[in-house]
């Protein structure tokens, strides 16, 4: 059984809004659904250096402060029309800091929004997420 190493980050900017990105209608898993920067790991790619890459791709933006918050670890199975697939998942949920709200969304997300992370929770649909970022406020992260 694989493992894959999926990492994402909660980008926080100096006024307390948080960066949501909207997966694009053409996004096989989740399409239409509010998410996170970020995304699964390249073999032999460090850790940090694979975030920074993703975040980076999908948003343009350079971030600072990255810092591991949270963590969990699932058995994932699915079908992607050929056969069944099973993988361990570990992800590592990140927080960072931008310096500036320019966005440049890549082709994996259509839309973007800055938004208090209290109002953000409400929007997104993923459980992990949603736990993260209630974590995050419960804890007073972020």
């Amino acid at each position: 059984m694989k493992t894959r190493i999926v990492q994402k980050a909660v980008i926080l900017h100096s006024d307390g809004d948080m960066l949501m990105l909207r997966r694009s209608k053409t996004d096989a898993r989740r399409p239409l659904q509010w998410d996170l920067p970020g995304g699964i790991r390249e073999k032999g790619e460090e850790l940090l250096a694979s975030v920074t890459r993703e975040i980076s791709e999908e948003t343009g933006l350079e971030v600072s402060d990255l810092e591991p918050v949270y963590s969990k670890t699932e058995v994932r199975t699915w079908n992607d029309g050929k056969r069944e697939h099973t993988n361990n998942v570990v992800f590592i949920f990140y927080t960072a800091h931008a310096k500036v709200k320019d966005v440049k969304l890549s082709f994996e997300h259509d839309q973007f929004e800055w938004q208090p992370m209290q109002r953000a929770v409400t929007k997104f649909e993923y459980p992990t997420q949603k736990q993260l970022l209630q974590h995050l406020l419960d804890n007073k992260l972020a």
